[in-house]
């Protein structure tokens, strides 16, 4: 009975982020860089930034459009950074502003929250917990004085589950909530011979009383703190945690759900606003350029390997991957002024991204009035260092015109380059181009390129 209630709560959660993936592809490659693992220690489910956890008699009772509702909630609190943030806050009422300022965002992205769920516009976590009564927050009730006109009721969007409700999924879900829960229910969970609520795995809550409290006011899932990291056995493991590392990674997962989401015309319109404006503040070069190689990828979902993070919890998911470019160019402006210490940067980093994304072939241009010297490469063959020609003046028109004449076609052209000069090639290229600048801002010599976009690298 134990293991046939994981496996129906298994499926019920598969079936739910599969119709993320389709219907709410922002939200649904989020949840797909996720982990999921059943957590009996869980009012609902939960997210520390590492792993989904659910709770399989939740997940039983629970309609798909709700399980889904709480999916998008938790890895939206999690973009933006809640896991990262509490600092020495109380838990409890942390817990309440995160769910009251990510309900205004899924809300408008069009999840249906349940009728008791409030919703607080326009404001930060902190902002929200500032205006928390710290016995509203922190006793768990979910009842809270209004900010004003911040304020909404989530019935007064006009939401309904019938969207969600359209599909098997929802069907599905529906049925097994309406099973009888005596005994033994459908997620194997039930009480021993001395009263003790079990889990799936006949363990007892003796078993579990090392894992942090649960605390789900609204039933919309609940974000964890990130360092605190659950085991296999939904234990928490204490674990040193680089908190930057953990942030600039969230950055690029929504960054990569984005540019998917937009491909698919399912752009989630004010998310979007609300998190691009929350990660505002500079990011280093690297990391802008390892983001443009990654967008200009053709990247989808695949059923035909499965995502192997998920399988041993007996989750069927499709796995994103890359299809990777063509051909990525690399022009190299070797003139006088080039410094060789960031050239070495530079081409240490395209080395790790070019393996990442695996272009077919990457050729590699040296280029300074003229084109001194091509090579062409594989990506896990591209040398640790290169011999640099040249060492003339500066011109732009030399390596775009090879390109054209050899009819490469390439997915994205780096231009690694100064900017001091004003000599560009008439027409703007078919392919994208990104202009890696190494120049000085201050520079009387230096002229913006007129197309392309243009990240500056430090050494």
């Amino acid at each position: 009975m134990a293991a046939r209630g994981l496996d129906e709560s298994a499926l019920r959660v598969s079936d739910c982020v599969t119709a993320l993936l389709r219907k709410q592809p922002f939200f649904g490659s989020l949840v797909l860089r996720l982990p999921l693992h059943p957590d009996p220690t869980r009012e609902t489910l939960a997210s520390d930034g590492h792993t989904i956890r659910y709770s399989p008699q939740w997940v039983a009772q629970t309609a798909a459009y709700r399980i889904e509702t709480a999916m998008a909630r938790v890895v939206m609190a999690c973009a933006l950074k809640h896991h990262t943030r509490r600092g020495d806050r109380d838990p409890a009422r942390w817990q309440r502003a995160s769910q009251l300022v990510t309900h205004a965002l899924i809300r408008d992205a069009g999840f249906t929250l349940p009728p008791e769920a409030d919703v607080w516009d326009g404001l930060t976590v902190e902002q929200a917990y500032d205006r928390l009564c710290p016995e509203e927050g922190d006793s768990g009730d979910d009842t809270s004085a209004s900010p004003g006109t911040d304020s909404a009721d989530a019935d007064a969007a006009g939401q309904s589950p019938s969207e969600a409700d359209d599909d098997d999924t929802a069907e599905r879900s529906h049925s097994v909530a309406d099973e009888d829960g005596d005994g033994d229910n459908a997620d194997g969970q039930g009480e021993d011979r001395d009263g003790k609520s079990r889990d799936a795995n006949d363990q007892t809550q003796e078993d579990t009383c090392d894992a942090p409290p649960s605390h789900d006011p609204s039933g919309t899932g609940e974000v964890m703190d990130a360092d605190t990291r659950a085991g296999d056995d939904g234990t928490p493991t204490k674990a040193p945690l680089d908190i930057t590392t953990e942030e600039q990674a969230w950055d690029e997962a929504m960054h990569q759900a984005l540019s998917i989401a937009k491909a698919e015309g399912k752009g989630p319109g004010q998310v979007e606003a609300t998190i691009r404006s929350a990660h505002a503040s500079p990011l280093d070069w690297r990391t802008l350029l390892r983001r443009h190689l990654t967008d200009a990828a053709r990247r989808d979902y695949t059923w035909s390997r499965p995502n192997r993070r998920c399988i041993d919890t007996g989750l069927y998911l499709p796995s994103l991957h890359s299809e990777g470019l063509d051909t990525l160019a690399v022009i190299l402006d070797t003139s006088g002024s080039l410094p060789t210490e960031t050239l070495a940067a530079f081409w240490a980093e395209l080395r790790a991204v070019a393996t990442e994304i695996d272009p077919e072939r990457v050729v590699v241009l040296q280029v300074d009035t003229a084109v001194r010297d091509v090579a062409e490469y594989t990506p896990d063959a591209l040398p640790e260092a290169i011999a640099v020609t040249g060492r003339g003046g500066t011109d732009f028109r030399p390596g775009f015109a090879w390109l054209d004449a050899q009819a490469v076609r390439p997915g994205v052209c780096l231009y690694f380059t100064d900017m001091e000069c004003d000599d560009y090639p008439e027409a703007e290229p078919e392919c994208p181009v990104l202009w890696c600048d190494y120049g000085d801002a201050e520079s009387p010599w230096r002229h913006p390129a007129p197309w392309g976009e243009r990240i500056a690298i430090g050494s």
